[in-house]
């Protein structure tokens, strides 16, 4: 996946995320993307399908996604929510 040589990640929504590594579902073979979410909400590992990654996610500089953790976590929680909701209610 060509977006998987950059690591730190923005969602449509606004979160921060670091790239870990692209993976295959045991079950069916299909192309995954193993990531850590970084900011607003608390940190965790998720695997999400290669095609939904692309589609949501842009690469971002590393002093971008460490200077947003630098911010106001509720706010910046308030807005990934509201930017949530919205992309929801278009069908997004």
């Amino acid at each position: 996946m060509s977006q998987s040589q950059s690591t730190y990640f923005r969602h449509v929504d606004g979160g921060y995320y670091r790239f870990i590594a692209d993976a295959r579902h045991s079950e069916d073979l299909s192309a995954m993307v193993v990531y850590e979410h970084l900011w607003p909400f608390d940190a965790g590992f998720w695997v999400r399908p290669a095609g939904e990654w692309v589609r949501r996610f842009s690469p971002v500089p590393e002093a971008e996604a460490v200077a947003a953790q630098q911010g106001d976590r509720l706010a910046a929680q308030a807005a990934v929510n509201a930017a949530k909701a919205a992309r929801r209610a278009r069908g997004g």
